[in-house]
């Protein structure tokens, strides 16, 4: 008996590590599944934030609506291109920033913390418009930016959009 390779207790230890790993396997998959689908969520979210945005909104004319009931949707485009309009673009930051934060945010379903960044992409530099609130990763999980070029006033700019809780 002695010198055997296939003994009773190496076939135990055996099926005993492939349980041990195959269980490790399985718990490692699933954890990174449930991570990734609250990042997707949040990133879906910032995806159709920022093609939002890139319309004329509902009603076209909602920057001079003095009643936000009436708006349907937000956007800052001067029509389904990618020009901007400024009027918009400063409606919605005065909007967001003085005080009307959580209206502009179930506007744009964004649910949670909320920031648009209009920069400049040319060789001027420099930020353009910020709405909503600043960026803080350091309180922020499941953070989600979403990238879009436009034009404004002829220039090239990078809209970024923000969403974190």
């Amino acid at each position: 008996m002695k010198g055997q390779y296939f003994s009773f207790d190496a076939i135990i230890a055996t099926v005993i590590m492939v349980l041990a790993f195959s269980s490790l396997v399985a718990y490692w998959y699933g954890a990174q599944a449930v991570v990734e689908s609250r990042t997707y969520d949040r990133l879906a979210d910032a995806n159709r934030i920022a093609e939002s945005l890139l319309s004329p909104g509902s009603p076209s004319n909602w920057n001079e609506l003095q009643n936000m009931d009436q708006i349907r949707q937000i956007g800052i485009a001067t029509s389904f291109g990618n020009e901007l309009d400024m009027r918009k673009v400063d409606t919605l930051a005065a909007n967001a920033n003085m005080g009307n934060y959580a209206e502009v945010g179930n506007l744009l379903r964004a649910g949670g913390e909320y920031c648009i960044l209009i920069e400049q992409a040319d060789d001027r530099g420099g930020l353009v418009r910020e709405i909503g609130r600043r960026y803080d990763p350091a309180n922020a999980t499941f953070v989600a930016v979403a990238n879009r070029g436009a034009t404004l006033e002829g220039h090239p700019v990078r809209m970024r959009v923000f969403l974190w809780k």
